[in-house]
This record gives structure tokens, C-alpha cells and sequence, in this order.
């Protein structure tokens, strides 16, 4: 078989292409630092880098959601404390009033005082969370609650997605908080109406619903305090998970750096010998051109 210059011209051309190409993709894995950065690199691993790359943005999404739900609750916390200090002020006024020595000027006095923390338990169950009523349930663009203690939510509690197989309840609606087995703010009320109408047996009537009210909210924060718990734990898991998932992604994807140079310069001296033994055989090569 006869070798015509143009066949020598194509090997050394397509030569040339490879090791140009070759070159270029090394180029390309040292600017990204990934051994893999399209299907051609390894049709076989793609796959495996995109369902991990998945795995690690859902783990992302659920550690989103449980921080948020851990600042949520954070707040609700605080508040269920805020609520437990004033109805142990209110019961301290009851008990000093609910003496038989004290006279009805006194419960007047002690009536405003508690009417003013009345307004507090209102204030604090329509607190809110960038602008959303924490206790009205769904209904989070409503006030939990009117002046007079009424109750205006629903009774749905929100929840979130926390892992790949399980959502918690986040949300606290005000009338489990409030109102269920006790209706506290009834209770104060009635004590207030007890100290203005200078009724010791009210008064000492609403010292036991106190009790029970408070006792309420310790058992609604108790629930809290084990709902925060629980996030604290899956969030934990979540993030060893996504760590060993990284660390996979990161044995399949990362190129090694110091081997593709070395690899670099071999292709980049291969190429120069290659153009130079072009030149010779065709003396004044194009190939110096391209």
C-alpha cells in the first residue's frame, strides 16, 4: 500500500487534535478541580455524582427547615417563660388579696394592676415571627387573640419536612396553649371582675384556676422542649450523613491535581515533538499555524 503525503498529513493532523483536545480537558479539570465535568469524562460515575449531588441538596433542604423550626420554637419557648412569669405575678396579687384583711380599695388597686397584665397575656399571644402571628395556627395573618381573650386562629398546627421519611409538628395553635382544659385569660378576667366586686371566694376561686393554667403552659413547653430535642438529633444525623455523602462525591469528582499536571506536561511535551517532527517531514509545516 502506497503512503501518500495527504495520509501522512491526516495521522499527524489527527495526532495533533488528540493532544490538543487532551491537553485541554487536563486545562479544564485544574481550573475546576473536578475529575469529571462532562458525560464524555465517564458516562458510568455521572450518574452516581448527580444522585449524590441530590442527596446532598435535599439533606441541605431538610437542615433548613429544621434550623428554622429549631428558631421557631426557640421563640415560642421564650414566650411560653414570658406567659408563665405573668401568671405567677397574677397569682402572687390573688393570694395577697384574697386575705380577709384586705379591704376592697386594695382590690381596686390590685384589679388595675391585673388588668394591665391581662393586656400582657393578650399582647404575648399575638406575638409574631417576621410578621406572622406564632399562635393562630394556620390563620398566621390574624391575631391569635382580641382584647378580650377571644380566641380568633384555627386549630391547625404546621408542619415541616424534616428527613427523608418524616415531617414534625412546628406549629403551636394559642387555643392548646391558652384554652384547652383552662381558659386562662376567662380565669383573669374573673379575677379582675372578684377584686373590683370585693369577692374573697372569687378571688380564691381564680387562685386554683392559675394553677391549673400554669400548669397548662409547663405542659405545652415540656412538649416543646421535646420536639427541640428530637430536631436537634435528626439535624445531627442529617449533617454525618451528608458529611459520608461528600466525602463519596469527593472520592468520585475531585481530580487529583498534581497527577493531571504531571500528566499536563507530558501531553504538552508530546505535542511540541509532535509539531516539530511535523515540521521536519514537511519542512515548513502548517501545523505551526493552527
Amino acid at each position: 500500500m502506497r503512503i501518500t503525503q495527504n495520509i501522512i498529513y491526516d495521522t499527524y493532523k489527527n495526532d495533533m487534535l488528540r493532544l490538543q483536545e487532551s491537553i485541554y480537558k487536563l486545562h479544564k479539570k485544574i481550573a475546576t478541580g473536578k475529575e469529571i465535568n462532562t458525560i464524555s469524562d465517564d458516562p458510568v460515575k455521572l450518574p452516581r455524582i448527580l444522585a449524590s449531588k441530590t442527596i446532598i441538596s435535599s439533606y441541605e433542604q431538610y437542615r433548613t427547615n429544621i434550623d428554622y423550626a429549631l428558631s421557631y420554637l426557640n421563640i415560642v419557648e421564650t414566650t411560653l417563660e414570658d406567659v408563665k412569669t405573668v401568671i405567677t405575678r397574677i397569682k402572687e396579687i390573688a393570694v395577697t388579696q384574697a386575705t380577709a384583711t384586705t379591704d376592697s380599695m386594695a382590690r381596686k388597686t390590685a384589679a388595675q394592676e391585673v388588668g394591665q397584665l391581662f393586656d400582657e397575656l393578650v399582647r404575648l399571644g399575638n406575638t409574631r415571627v417576621e410578621n406572622k402571628y406564632i399562635f393562630s395556627g394556620y390563620r398566621t395573618d390574624t391575631a391569635a387573640f382580641d382584647s378580650t381573650g377571644a380566641y380568633q386562629g384555627d386549630t391547625a398546627e404546621f408542619s415541616l419536612r424534616v428527613d427523608t421519611e418524616k415531617t414534625m409538628k412546628i406549629g403551636i395553635n394559642g387555643q392548646s396553649v391558652f384554652k384547652t382544659g383552662v381558659d386562662i385569660f376567662t380565669v383573669v378576667s374573673d379575677l379582675i371582675t372578684a377584686l373590683n366586686t370585693d369577692d374573697t371566694d372569687g378571688i380564691k376561686a381564680a387562685i386554683d384556676g392559675l394553677d391549673r393554667g400554669f400548669n397548662q403552659v409547663v405542659s405545652v413547653n415540656s412538649d416543646l422542649g421535646g420536639r427541640v430535642t428530637r430536631l436537634q438529633s435528626i439535624r445531627d444525623n442529617i449533617e454525618s450523613f451528608s458529611a459520608d455523602v461528600r466525602i463519596l462525591l469527593s472520592d468520585m469528582e475531585d481530580a487529583n491535581i498534581p497527577e493531571i499536571i504531571t500528566e499536563l506536561k507530558a501531553k504538552e511535551v508530546s505535542l511540541s515533538a509532535l509539531m516539530a517532527s511535523s515540521a521536519k517531514v514537511f519542512q515548513l509545516s502548517i501545523f505551526n499555524y493552527m
